[in-house]
């Protein structure tokens, strides 16, 4: 019942879903005030910078892209793969040479919008090679098997994060792109890696790097750029290949840092309602600080 709703939502064209997105904005922000305290509180901690009415101008317009992410992403349930490819930007070209040379590849992502169409486009465009995309299971069973079924539409494989490891080697697959939105909020603080990040101490999920460090695979950074409504930019970069020495941390580092310039230069693209700061840094977490990280690989 849930599918088939949202699929005949989603063959509405897109001026319409807008329409709706613009009503659903209006709603969330000024009615229902959905957790305007979280949005407000976490801009301006990580904007100390900005006035109060620059900040309130990045509320409002996150209001607006996180409503027009939620109608995006169903529409992505009918959109075709050229209306897709229409409307996204892209460069896959650093990772083209370890494609042809059968290498697998972790891509991490941060929660930008769209991170949905970035993963159907991805694994829409490069038909060569399997694309593996690790995703947090919902509670709601229902909700759960419907989003299962998006993000496998183009093709992705899906695998749960909590057993990432063991479900990708239950797929037998060959060479792949494992897909990772990778700043999650932890669930424990003393085992994940600590690091400034947006002006405060924040922590992060430290398996998706021991995963990648544990296969020496080279790692890379998706930039999502939104350049207007319905239009993105995708950017993949480098964040470590493993041909100089590894120390543990250093892919989570410059993640870190390249997602946080994303951030900066486009700060209402990201998901500000996310509670991302519950964990409060403690001086026994210090050990677990990047920079005081001791192994090395």
């Amino acid at each position: 019942m849930i599918y088939a709703f949202l699929y005949l939502i989603s063959l509405l064209p897109f001026r319409v879903l807008y329409f709706f997105s613009d009503l659903t904005s209006f709603i969330l922000f000024y009615i229902i005030r959905y957790r305007r305290n979280v949005v407000e509180e976490n801009i301006k901690k990580s904007f100390q910078n900005l006035n109060e009415n620059d900040r309130l101008k990045i509320e409002r317009e996150f209001y607006t892209n996180f409503c027009d992410n939620f109608f995006e992403t169903i529409k992505l349930l009918s959109m075709t793969k050229n209306e897709l490819h229409s409307r996204i930007e892209f460069d896959y070209s650093n990772l083209k040479q370890l494609i042809e040379n059968k290498q697998n590849i972790h891509i991490y992502l941060g929660h930008q919008f769209n991170w949905e169409w970035a993963n159907a486009h991805i694994a829409s465009v490069l038909k060569n090679v399997n694309i593996v995309v690790a995703y947090k299971p919902l509670r709601n069973k229902s909700f759960n098997g419907f989003m299962l079924k998006l993000r496998s539409r183009f093709g992705s494989k899906m695998v749960s994060s909590k057993n990432m490891k063991k479900e990708i080697e239950d797929l037998k697959v060959n060479e792949h792109i494992l897909i990772m939105v990778a700043d999650q909020n932890p669930k424990t603080p003393d085992k994940s890696f600590w690091t400034s990040f947006l002006s405060r101490p924040t922590s992060f999920i430290s398996g998706s790097e021991l995963y990648s460090a544990s296969k020496n695979t080279p790692t890379f950074f998706a930039k999502i750029v939104r350049i207007k409504r319905g239009k993105y930019k995708f950017e993949v970069s480098p964040i470590f290949n493993f041909d100089e020495e590894y120390h543990l941390g250093k892919i989570t580092s410059i993640f870190t840092h390249k997602l946080e310039d994303a951030i900066i230069h486009n700060p209402e693209n990201y998901l500000w309602s996310h509670k991302r700061w519950k964990h409060i840094y403690k001086e026994q977490y210090n050990k677990r600080w990047l920079t005081n990280l001791e192994l090395t690989y």
